[in-house]
């Protein structure tokens, strides 16, 4: 999305405009904030390419999503954003560097 293409969904005054600028902008958001805590925790991390669809992403969350919600339906409360982030990471891991 270009700066151009947000500014018009922000300046839209229906309910859907308003609510789509809202989430893009909240998802962003939490997108930094899982970034940097996984690269604090060295931990795995996702290597999406340019290549993946976007329904290639929403299978790949859902199916995930809906497993680990019905295996358990306590984790309801859980972050999001961190979940989405480590079923990404697993989902598209980064490749590792060769062995010298």
């Amino acid at each position: 999305m270009t700066m151009g293409d947000l500014q018009q969904l922000c300046l839209g005054t229906d309910h859907v405009s308003k609510n789509a600028c809202r989430i893009y902008i909240l998802g962003v958001t939490q997108g930094l904030a899982v970034g940097l805590a996984m690269a604090d925790a060295r931990s795995g991390r996702p290597c999406v390419t340019g290549a993946t669809s976007a329904e290639t992403l929403e299978s790949t969350l859902k199916a995930r999503l809906d497993a680990d919600l019905e295996a358990a339906p306590a984790h309801r409360d859980r972050d999001a954003a961190r979940f989405i982030g480590s079923v990404l990471a697993r989902a598209f891991p980064c490749p590792k560097p060769p062995a010298q």
